[in-house]
């Protein structure tokens, strides 16, 4: 059996949180908002305006924790009590993830509007749990996609660059996470699917996520049609790649890896974009890539400022004991292991973690240029 899982409709376009109120009123005209407190602080007024407009009733709640079993328990009791019809989500993955388990739950449709171009979660029929600390605490398959998806361009491109750059990070992973699974599956049609989208998504940032990154952090950037392909790759296709599954599991060792990380509370203010990216240059190493190849992807890593070593990603204990706490902690699904033509042990990836940090901090050093997260953390 195969089962796809996408959104009825979605939207990449400037201006859209101004006429959203034309979209979304034929699935509801009793709307609860659930955003973070950035998220609806810029766009409250013109969402708020459009809705209203097109004779939607408003009910905002804001949310500012983790995305837990319990918090969604209690904003799927606290849209029941309010007897809304529909649920908008505004906001960066963990309230995507919420709002989207709490429609399915209270049996609502669910229109999501992302405020950052982090992950695909806007998109994705999957919600990521935490538990109240913030560590990775499983995930929970969702029945299905929003119904609808709206992500304005121009709201995207006022993000931080570096949440443009986690997404970036994110979306590139998709490709050689999945790729390296057809070895052991090469007759799964949809893992096939699945590496063809995330090859395209993987050719739009080759080609466009450096510049993109680079300029969107400028005074008075306008997004232009590399921007929008840049966000169509990190919500439509990297959500796209997990829509097609036909029930065979594959290994996901850079995700896997940034689940383990949030184990470190060092880590928690790094972004999940951010973690994957260590996790893929770890994985690069586990399969035995050749030097030049992990300086490639450790240089287009770091032009993205993007985590190379476990310094960038907050952990300054000694480098031998994190990277066994950090190998220990990988779980990866049963059977998965067996799809891949190169070994995940824990005393490999242990190796294969020191190595990356250490071909991270020699290439740092050699650039004389401090990361972005770097940067924060220091600040």
């Amino acid at each position: 059996m195969v089962t796809v899982k996408a959104p009825a409709a979605y939207y990449n376009e400037p201006g859209l949180l101004k006429r959203s109120g034309e979209y979304i009123h034929t699935l509801g005209s009793h709307a609860l908002i659930i955003g973070g407190h950035t998220a609806l602080s810029i766009t409250e007024e013109a969402l708020q305006a459009s809705l209203i407009a097109a004779g939607i009733r408003v009910e905002i709640k804001t949310f500012a924790g983790q995305c837990t079993v319990e918090e969604i328990g209690a904003y799927t009791a606290i849209a029941k009590q309010l007897q809304v019809d529909i649920i908008i989500a505004v906001g960066g993955g963990k309230v995507l993830d919420l709002s989207k388990a709490v429609a399915e739950d209270a049996g609502l449709p669910i229109v999501t509007i992302p405020t950052i171009p982090a992950t695909c979660a806007a998109w994705s029929a999957l919600t990521v749990l935490y538990d109240e600390r913030g560590q990775a605490a499983g995930y929970r398959p969702l029945l299905r996609s929003p119904e609808l998806v709206l992500a304005d361009t121009d709201l995207l491109a006022q993000a931080p660059p570096r949440y443009l750059a986690a997404g970036i990070g994110d979306t590139l992973v998709k490709w050689y996470e999945f790729a390296v699974n057809l070895s052991g599956n090469a007759g799964s049609v949809a893992l096939r699917s699945s590496v063809a989208t995330a090859r395209l998504a993987l050719d739009i940032l080759e080609r466009h996520a450096t510049a993109v990154y680079k300029e969107a952090g400028q005074p008075g950037y306008e997004p232009d049609a590399a921007f929008t392909e840049v966000t169509d790759a990190i919500i439509w296709l990297a959500g796209l790649v997990g829509s097609v599954q036909d029930g065979s599991v594959h290994a996901a060792i850079a995700h896997g890896l940034h689940d383990s990380l949030t184990r470190i509370e060092e880590t928690h203010d790094r972004l999940h974009g951010e973690k994957v990216a260590f996790g893929l240059l770890t994985q690069w190493v586990l399969e035995g890539k050749s030097g030049v190849e992990l300086e490639r992807l450790a240089s287009w890593l770091h032009e993205l400022d993007l985590p190379i070593t476990l310094d960038q990603l907050g952990i300054t204990a000694d480098v031998q004991p994190s990277a066994t706490s950090i190998a220990e902690g990988l779980v990866l699904r049963e059977g998965a292991a067996a799809q891949l033509d190169f070994a995940v042990t824990t005393e490999a990836l242990q190796a294969a973690i020191i190595q990356a940090n250490e071909l991270g901090q020699t290439l740092s050093q050699r650039s004389l240029r401090p990361t972005l997260v770097q940067t924060i953390a220091n600040a």
